[in-house]
């Protein structure tokens, strides 16, 4: 199964790095295949399928797998609005579809290509590469809708489309010392809300129309923000249940649906298997499934029950991701169980405004700046509770 699933083979990356290293490439043709997501020196890692690659002495050859590049800054920037790079020069469309052309430094740093200078090489042709375009489109002027709502729309825009370019740093650092980085990143969460919405608007057309509606806002939410592991996770345990349902099979148990989910993912996308998201996302909600229940029977009956789910289902998770946690960072932070049940409520208002202030805004845009001034009083509270948490202390190894 592990071999499979590609935990033998997703290795097989480093050696095509560095036989490309070895080979002195200077360009790789590729197609973006990850949305840019910034790194903490400044630039954004992204993952690019390969088409053609170049050396020094101008011999090419096609080339097939993925690498890492990192992009700089003011070229994935240039077309973000209130970015310092906007008016300076006229920057490529980045994102997941876009064919570009790298002029890549002929070194590896940490397995990763850096990126000297990016050339636009479109689309595609056909409907795909139009499809591709215009969601990249869609991706620019959402953020410049957020955009004018300031902090508010910077957390929103995080949590929608998983870019974090305009979350205030300080309330980005709480979440993670508060044990809250999950909130941030893209999972089912997110799609619960999205499609809860999007049946509860579609409740008076009947069941059938009200769960067409919901699957169809799924997938739109997935297609627009992009596969990250925790989302597809998500949408596989969103899509086996209304597979089932449509094919009048019984209800599955949801940690059965969790297994199939997981051997599905895997089959998928083999390389996700060694991604901290796979891990913590597929841990956190084993652990919610099989011991949120027991823990709450011994440790929280006596809560009133709202609390007392909350608490069990973040302590569940807590348990069950500890050890990737101690793996990957070296520390846990027991907070988090409390935290979570609290700031987890208010981002779930907070995106509930949000989704229902973009609606009302894009059908009546001289809204916009009240809308903004409610969503960021909301704002200002996450942002107190996630600095309070965070001075929690951790357990360090």
């Amino acid at each position: 199964m592990l071999v499979y699933s590609g935990a033998v083979r997703v290795r097989s990356r480093d050696p095509f790095v560095s036989l490309l290293a070895r080979q002195d490439i200077v360009r790789i043709d590729g197609t973006l295949a990850s949305n840019p997501s910034k790194a903490a020196d400044g630039t954004y890692r992204a993952d690019v399928s390969v088409r053609r690659v170049y050396g020094k002495s101008g011999a090419n050859a096609e080339g097939r797998g993925r690498v890492t590049v990192r992009l700089p800054a003011e070229t994935v920037e240039a077309l973000y609005p209130g970015k310092i790079y906007t008016a300076a020069r006229a920057g490529v469309l980045c994102e997941t579809g876009a064919r570009l052309s790298l002029a890549v430094v002929p070194r590896v740093y940490a397995g990763d290509f850096s990126v000297t200078d990016v050339r636009a090489d479109g689309w595609g042709s056909g409907i795909a590469g139009a499809v591709r375009h215009f969601r990249a489109r869609c991706r620019v002027q959402f953020r410049r809708l957020l955009f004018a709502w300031g902090e508010a729309g910077g957390l929103l825009l995080a949590l929608l489309s998983g870019s974090r370019e305009y979350t205030e740093r300080a309330v980005a650092e709480a979440f993670r010392n508060a044990g809250l980085s999950h909130i941030l990143a893209l999972s089912g969460m997110h799609l619960s809300l999205v499609g809860a919405l999007a049946r509860t608007v579609g409740r008076r057309a009947g069941r059938r129309i009200a769960e067409a509606l919901r699957l169809a806002a799924v997938l739109f939410f997935v297609w627009f923000a992009g596969l990250s592991p925790s989302l597809f996770r998500a949408l596989l345990c969103v899509l086996i249940p209304f597979a089932c349902a449509r094919l009048n099979l019984r209800r599955p148990d949801p940690f059965v649906v969790l297994c199939a989910s997981f051997l599905l993912h895997l089959m998928v996308f083999p390389a996700h298997l060694q991604s901290a998201a796979f891990m913590l996302s597929y841990g956190a909600l084993a652990g919610i499934l099989l011991l949120a229940e027991p823990i709450r029977r011994l440790f929280c009956a006596r809560v009133i029950p709202a609390v007392s789910d909350a608490l069990s289902a973040s302590a569940a998770a807590q348990v069950c991701t500890a050890p990737v946690t101690l793996r990957l960072f070296g520390c846990l932070m027991p907070g988090g169980i409390v935290a979570s049940a609290v700031v987890s409520p208010l981002v779930t208002y907070f995106l509930y405004a949000g989704l229902c202030g973009i609606v009302l805004c894009l059908a009546l845009p001289f809204l916009s700046p009240v809308v903004g001034g409610a969503l960021n009083l909301l704002y200002g509270l996450i942002r107190a509770a996630a600095l309070f948490f965070a001075r929690f202390p951790v357990i360090s190894v």
